[in-house]
């Protein structure tokens, strides 16, 4: 009889509390490796929730009850933009707090389910916010597809700013008044 496999250590110690009035939820694969989405919602009874959906590059400690900083610098960033609905997907769903830690090959690093989980959440979000950061060379065709899956949701597709490479930046580092531009297509 075998040992019965380990849960995935995604890395990463940093869990930060759900501000209150905020509820969460999460999917992962069985095996827990993968996150395909993460949900946070503060809105009010009896109002019409208002979404955004967050692309980044992979997930990392976050959970249904706990945030890492990356989601929790986006949710306040939500928050301050009026929306009441947060949505957080990745360009890879390989759960791992060092992008060093996700595997080199793009068919390991994301998983079958994370372009439909990803597609789901840009149908139900406003705005579509790219924030993943710099990928490796490996990993543009599936950048590529995933623009393309989001322009095609019809939603506007977003960023805070621009890599010099021409990658979207990512969130954690920007300041809190840090606008929203249009997302061009990656080279």
């Amino acid at each position: 009889m075998s040992e019965p496999a380990a849960p995935h250590d995604p890395g990463g110690k940093v869990r930060l509390a759900l501000p209150d009035g905020v509820t969460g939820s999460a999917e992962f694969s069985a095996c827990g490796r993968y996150r395909q989405a993460l949900t946070r919602d503060w809105t009010a009874p009896n109002v019409s929730p208002r979404a955004i959906l967050f692309i980044g590059m992979n997930p990392s400690v976050a959970d249904a009850a706990a945030s890492d900083p990356t989601c929790h610098r986006e949710l306040i960033f939500a928050r301050d933009w009026g929306f009441t609905r947060y949505l957080k997907g990745n360009m890879l769903d390989w759960r791992a707090t060092s992008p060093r830690d996700i595997p080199e090959d793009p068919a390991r690093a994301c998983s079958s389910a994370n372009i439909p989980a990803l597609i789901r959440m840009a149908a139900a979000a406003e705005v579509i916010v790219m924030a993943y950061g710099r990928l490796p060379a490996r990993y543009q065709p599936l950048v590529r597809e995933i623009t393309a899956r989001m322009r095609a949701s019809g939603k506007p597709v977003m960023c805070l700013g621009l890599n010099k490479d021409g990658s979207a930046k990512h969130p954690l580092y920007l300041r809190k008044d840090t606008a929203l531009r249009p997302f061009p297509d990656p080279g």
